[in-house]
C-alpha cells in the first residue's frame, strides 16, 4: 500500500482567511512540477486521489491528479480540514485502496503521517511538498524546488 501525502500548495495571499485563499501562479506552477515528476519517476496508478475541502488543496488535488494522469473523482472530505483524529481518519481512507493521495495542510498531514507508521511524530511538509509511506513505513518525500526524491526520514 502507498500513501502520497501532499500539502497545499502556495496560496496567493496568506492574510485572506483560509476558506477563501487560492493557489498563486508560483503555487500552481510548483504543483504541475512536482506532479510530472512523480508520474515520470514512479508512474502511480491512483485507486483515490482525496482533499480537505479547502480550496487551495482542491486546486493542488486537480492540478496533481491531471499531471499523473488520474482520472477519477477527487474525493472531498471535511475530516481532513478538522481536528479529527488519525484514528479515526484512517481506516476510512485505507478502505479506498491501495494506492491512495491525500492533499491537505498542516498539521493534518503529519499527524496522519504519524499514525499511519506507528510514530508519536512525522516531519512538517512544506507547501506543496509530498511524502511518501509505503506499506506503513517512511519511503521517500519530493521537496518544491528539488529534482531529487529524498529519503523520508523520521525520528
Amino acid at each position: 500500500m502507498d500513501v502520497f501525502l501532499l500539502r497545499a500548495s502556495l496560496p496567493h495571499d496568506e492574510s485572506v482567511a483560509e476558506a477563501h485563499r487560492y493557489l498563486s501562479p508560483e503555487g500552481r506552477r510548483i504543483v504541475r512540477a512536482l506532479g510530472n515528476k512523480v508520474r515520470l519517476d514512479d508512474e502511480p496508478s491512483f485507486d483515490v486521489i482525496v482533499s480537505s475541502p479547502q480550496p487551495t488543496a482542491l486546486q493542488t488535488a486537480e492540478l496533481f491528479a491531471d499531471r499523473v494522469d488520474y482520472v477519477g473523482v477527487i474525493e472531498v472530505l471535511a475530516s481532513l480540514s478538522s481536528r479529527v483524529p488519525p484514528e479515526i481518519i484512517v481506516p476510512s481512507l485505507l478502505q479506498r485502496g491501495n494506492t491512495i493521495a491525500i492533499v491537505a495542510d498542516e498539521p493534518v498531514l503529519s499527524s496522519l503521517g504519524a499514525f499511519l507508521i506507528g510514530r508519536p511524530t512525522f516531519p512538517p511538509l512544506l507547501h506543496a511538498q509530498v511524502s511518501v509511506i509505503r506499506d506503513r513505513q517512511p519511503a521517500w518525500c519530493l521537496r518544491p524546488g528539488e529534482i531529487a526524491k529524498s529519503l523520508l526520514l523520521v525520528a
